[in-house]
């Protein structure tokens, strides 16, 4: 058919050339359809960082990143309870703090417990002066016959009041002896308060050293603001993953596949992934994909990447055969349409 004008040749022309170069570059081939990962044991159990606060009675410490003072080197088989990590604990001063509170509650308590005890004391030798003054009395009474009626009247009266004394004086002593009971029960209760913050604060010491949960083998996870794996003397924050032990050898990678695009990605489907020291492409199938999207920064643990807000499903599957001298926490690129 003829073209009618020289315009519309060249229209035709230029979709000629559009439908070319989209045909060379194929979807799979381009680099925006990869996706970023990292090189995971696919059974293993993993560590964190430690807490970001610490709390104990009425002194709070709060702190954004602590030192990672000791680490196993990669690759150590550990067993169980084993020590594979320690971090910097900020809150050593709060050791002074509280030994301070124990020796002033102890010392409190002992002088109470004097207090209460000369209390009683001063009660009982009254009682014991009221008692002889009620004898005494009981004595002039049994001279009533040698006396006056007028006088042997105010000897009893005496005998009266001596026996009304004595007897106030015994229940006073009874009240004194309850009250410094409950006295001596609340010293007693406020210095084990106080010394169970040394056990809380050992505690909390103790959270800031790793032990293995099970018999395994160490594999340092990736730290994607380094962009390399977690190593001795690095800043963590709470909650950052340092390290994981691994039940065996097994290897898998987890890779982060953006909202719009899980729909290409599902359970059993194979999928190629290829390493920064080689171009060859090793095959891996979807084992699992996490129930709900997430922001990449905290997918990734790497909150300054562009495009961190972006939400994202992360993603596991496990190779069919791991390519060789490949170690966990290694980056990856994974193609999801491969051919």
């Amino acid at each position: 058919m003829p073209l009618r004008s020289g315009g519309a040749c060249a229209v035709l022309l230029l979709a000629a050339a559009g439908n070319a170069r989209a045909a060379a570059q194929k979807p799979d081939e381009g680099p925006g359809d990869l996706f970023t990962g990292i090189s995971v044991p696919a059974n293993a159990t993993d560590l964190y960082g430690a807490e970001a606060s610490f709390r104990l009675g009425g002194w709070n410490s709060t702190w954004g990143e602590v030192k990672l003072l000791e680490l196993v080197a990669d690759g150590t088989p550990v067993k169980a309870g084993d020590k594979v990590a320690r971090f910097e604990f900020p809150g050593r001063d709060a050791l002074r703090w509280v030994n301070e509170k124990i020796q002033k509650t102890k010392a409190d308590a002992n002088q109470a417990k004097i207090s209460g005890d000369q209390t009683l004391g001063a009660l009982v030798m009254e009682k014991r002066r009221k008692e002889l003054e009620a004898r005494l009395a009981g004595i002039e009474v049994e001279k009533e016959r040698a006396v006056s009626r007028k006088q042997g009247d105010l000897y009893r009266i005496a005998r009266k009041v001596a026996d009304f004394e004595v007897d106030a004086i015994t229940k006073r002593i009874g009240a004194a002896r309850r009250s410094k009971l409950a006295e001596d029960t609340y010293q007693d209760e406020s210095v084990k308060k106080h010394e169970a913050l040394l056990a809380r604060y050992g505690y909390y010491e103790r959270k800031f050293q790793m032990v293995a949960p099970h018999d395994g083998i160490v594999r340092h996870a990736f730290s994607p603001r380094e962009r390399r794996k977690v190593q001795k003397g690095d800043s963590i924050r709470a909650g950052m993953k340092v390290m994981s032990v691994a039940k065996d050898a097994t290897l898998a990678v987890k890779f982060f596949v953006p909202e719009h695009r899980i729909a290409e990605i599902s359970e059993g489907k194979e999928v190629t992934v290829t390493t920064a020291a080689s171009a060859e492409a090793h095959r891996a199938v979807v084992k699992q994909i996490d129930f709900f999207p997430q922001e990449l920064g905290f997918l990734t643990e790497n909150h300054n990447l562009p495009n961190g807000r972006e939400k994202a499903f992360a993603v596991t599957a496990e190779f069919v055969e791991a390519p060789a001298g490949l170690p966990a926490g290694a980056e990856v690129r994974v193609n999801g349409r491969p051919r």
